[in-house]
């Protein structure tokens, strides 16, 4: 099996001798609130170089070494490394990373180093998902839920909410509220405003690959119209995976939960054209579904809004937000100009839309109707972030 690193594939990634002799064996403690500890364990190496090459031709081997690049220079925080043939798998921070072309004049093959920092295996650590439910205001008006669903792999193992990473004094075994399928794995749901712990901590354990299967991801289709095509080795993957907010996008943003997918075409100066599309996935048929959205060119709407501008301000594990700036193009409010907040979460079948805060005007009428398919009736927002957390913090 390939080596990988989150989602990234690390064919043939070999470690030098010199450096993997290096180093300290650190652990990293997340403590709720805080910033994390981390304290030395030993002397033995814990500094971890991978290097290696993507000889996939021009195309393939430029889009995961920007992929890879992106990954070191994220906020995601520590990634599984796991696949490989010897036994260093485990979480890993990236420390750094060099990509570059082996040929300054060809794309073709690229070379990379990585120098990876241990934070813990899976016998040392528990994922965690931490919550903070609250109520944002302005808020929005597509409805008045309380619910805070929040989503863990249906195949994590040990599932637990506490109240503190550190020295918890209360923990539960949460019964979820239901289970959903979506595109890549199954993922159980449950109500963080219905435990009885003020904003709970999920713990769990789960595989590496099943984790990463149903995180939220952000692509960019680089002007292709399917994630995938089929040819005579396989399935393709040719979307680009997103990890980075400034990411200069050359074909469309597309927010993905496996559940939901947003596709936002974004007007540029060569081609002025916008869209927003949505589809949703649909596990019998394993396949996405076109979401029936208002249009003015149907005569639904008084107003055409397009998006004019993604601005993506959180990519992580659990949710991707972004603030999207809406423009009537056409029709009674044609000229105005209005933006949102919105996110998208693991196990979510619809995307929260907030009121900036800095912001008093409700939104548009029609903009509201155009999103009301697909817009959250939760005004409860979850707060959820992916971590780690060390076992031992968390022992009776």
């Amino acid at each position: 099996m390939t080596e990988r690193i989150y989602t990234i594939p690390l064919p043939g990634a070999t470690t030098p001798t010199d450096q993997d002799a290096l180093g300290t064996q650190l652990s990293e403690q997340g403590v709720l609130g805080s910033d994390a500890i981390v304290e030395s364990l030993s002397s033995e190496a814990a500094d971890l170089t991978r290097t290696g090459r993507y000889a996939l031709g021009p195309y393939h081997s430029e889009l995961v070494a920007t992929e890879l690049e992106e990954l070191a220079d994220s906020s995601i925080g520590a990634v599984a490394l796991y696949g490989g043939a010897d036994s260093r798998s485990g979480y890993y921070q990236i420390a750094s990373a060099e990509v570059e072309p082996v040929h300054a004049r060809g794309r073709d093959i690229w070379e990379w180093t990585l120098s990876l920092t241990a934070s813990g295996t899976r016998k040392s650590q528990f994922r965690s998902l931490d919550t903070a439910p609250s109520q944002p205001s302005p808020g929005h008006e597509f409805g008045n839920d309380k619910s805070a669903l929040v989503g863990v792999p249906a195949a994590a193992r040990q599932v637990r909410a506490v109240d503190s990473t550190s020295n918890p004094t209360q923990r539960i075994r949460p019964t979820p509220v239901d289970t959903v399928s979506a595109e890549l794995g199954d993922i159980d749901r449950f109500d963080a405003t219905s435990l009885s712990i003020d904003d709970p901590v999920l713990l769990y354990d789960v595989a590496p690959d099943a984790q990463a299967d149903v995180d939220v991801h952000v692509y960019d289709t680089l002007g292709r119209d399917s994630k995938f095509i089929e040819n005579d080795s396989g399935r393709v993957r040719m979307w680009q995976s997103v990890f980075a907010r400034d990411h200069e996008f050359t074909g469309s943003v597309v927010c993905s939960n496996g559940l939901l997918r947003i596709t936002i075409d974004e007007p540029t100066n060569a081609d002025a054209t916008a869209a927003l599309e949505v589809e949703e996935y649909d596990a019998g048929a394993d396949t996405w579904t076109a979401v029936d959205l208002p249009s003015y060119a149907d005569g639904d709407l008084a107003t055409d809004w397009q998006p004019a501008d993604v601005d993506l301000t959180h990519i992580g594990q659990a949710r991707v937000a972004a603030q999207i700036e809406f423009e009537a193009v056409a029709g009674d409010q044609a000229g105005d100009v209005y933006a949102v907040d919105v996110e998208l979460e693991r196990g979510r079948e619809s995307l929260e839309v907030w009121i900036p805060e800095s912001v008093s005007d409700p939104i548009p009428e029609d903009l509201e109707a155009l999103l009301e398919p697909i817009a959250s009736t939760s005004v409860v927002d979850t707060g959820v972030e992916q971590g780690l957390v060390a076992r031992e913090g968390v022992r009776l």
